[in-house]
């Protein structure tokens, strides 16, 4: 029996810069049953021209972006949720991709039908889904001790708010940091809310990039390192 999620039904848009490349997502996009309609646009600007302000989620090759996500994504409709799509994660990249305000990530080299299904349920369900190597790589540098700037004021977290950064990096959604945390989703809501507050901060993965750059989960993560093995 299907649940609710798995019968809601999804809009998504997307570019591609290579025709042979927008025929393949045609096809990819016509076998995914969650998929409601698509628009397919042939590059980024006849995209944000024309994408309909009710799209669920908007797919983009972050490669086929003339600039940065954070300043690309912001002109996309605020209703929909965006997808960035990594041909790989390198090392001096991983900062670069945390930063971007987007809702989700997947590598190309992961991209089929059932993979993308699923993203894109995530996605909708609010969570912000990333590649296991992109995950790894965040922790990794997470675990590297920084520094503030100088005259920079401290960013103040509640032991609480702490140990919900820390799950946040790690890449899980409310209703699975509640269950970590034996709390409501409601109350996780609101943790989260005050830390997007806090961090001055637009969406989760800029509030991880963040935290990461200032030492937040550095601080954070060796009281709380049992959520993470757990």
């Amino acid at each position: 029996m299907g649940t609710s999620t798995e019968l809601q039904k999804i809009s998504v848009a997307l570019s591609s810069e290579n025709e042979f490349r927008r025929l393949g997502f045609e096809q990819l996009l016509k076998r995914i049953a969650v998929i409601d309609s698509f628009a397919i646009y042939r590059n980024a600007a006849e995209l944000v021209a024309n994408v309909r302000t009710d799209t669920d989620v908007i797919i983009i090759p972050i490669k086929e972006l003339d600039e940065a996500p954070s300043l690309f994504i912001p002109r996309l409709p605020r209703r929909s949720r965006t997808l960035l799509l990594l041909n790989g994660v390198p090392d001096e990249c991983v900062s670069y991709i945390a930063a971007a305000p987007a809702h989700g990530f997947l590598s190309e080299h992961e991209l089929c039908a059932e993979t993308l299904s699923l993203t894109l349920q995530r996605m909708v369900a609010g969570d912000v889904p990333m590649p296991h190597e992109l995950t790894k790589k965040l922790l990794k540098l997470a675990s590297e001790p920084h520094n503030n700037g100088p005259g920079q004021a401290p960013i103040h977290l509640t032991p609480r708010e702490q140990e919900v950064l820390v799950l946040l990096v790690e890449g899980l959604s409310n209703k699975q940091i509640a269950s970590r945390l034996t709390l409501s989703q409601h109350s996780i809501k609101r943790l989260v809310t005050n830390i997007l507050a806090k961090l001055n901060s637009p969406n989760r993965t800029s509030a991880v990039a963040k935290a990461i750059n200032e030492g937040l989960v550095y601080q954070t993560a060796t009281p709380t390192s049992h959520h993470i093995a757990s």
